[in-house]
């Protein structure tokens, strides 16, 4: 068997199989993947402009107006006028795109549930995903991602100055000495 790839091809797969996993839990649901996330981003940060999730999602402006347009069709996007700039418009979930997002919203559990393992915990690899997201972003030219995951075992309030990455990473590697410590009697 080959080597390892790169970093590059690594989210590629990653981002493949993640997909299958939540495609196969939404087989009795109307939304696609790419739908049910989109739904997720506009249900928790919305009203947002389709710039704002272009730029989130680093979908192209046709591709995501083109699934705005068919969610649409469907009645469960609105559009409305942006006060403060005539050119963009608002997006937002309609009371049906609520309840259709809400039915789904098991399923991503049920995915959640088949995901689950100890090692390595989800909330460092939530991290350490979002530290490759923030590279990929830089290097597009892309606004930072619409929320953060804190460094994990340690909430913003923690400390006045947040840990660098490289001062959480030697956290965590002293938690796990202490761990295997403790597990071996010594």
């Amino acid at each position: 068997m080959p080597g390892p790839k790169n970093v590059l091809v690594d989210i590629w797969l990653l981002s493949c199989v993640s997909t299958a996993l939540v495609a196969e839990e939404l087989a009795e649901h109307p939304l696609s993947v790419d739908e049910f996330a989109l739904y997720g981003l506009i249900s928790d940060l919305g009203p947002v402009t389709a710039t704002q999730l272009s730029q989130w999602t680093g979908t192209s402006a046709t591709t995501l107006s083109a699934m705005l347009r068919r969610c649409q069709a469907r009645g469960e996007l609105a559009r409305t006028p942006n006060a403060a700039d005539r050119r963009s418009v608002f997006v937002e979930l309609t009371d049906q795109g609520r309840a259709v997002y809400r039915a789904a919203l098991p399923a991503l559990a049920r995915a959640l549930e088949r995901l689950q393992r100890d090692e390595p915990p989800a909330e460092e690899a939530r991290y350490v995903l979002q530290q490759v997201d923030g590279a990929v972003r830089d290097a597009l030219g892309l606004p930072a991602r619409p929320y953060r995951v804190e460094a994990p075992g340690f909430a913003a309030d923690d400390a006045e100055t947040p840990l660098t990455p490289a001062q959480a990473a030697e956290v965590r590697a002293f938690a796990a000495w202490i761990r295997h410590r403790d597990a071996t009697g010594g």
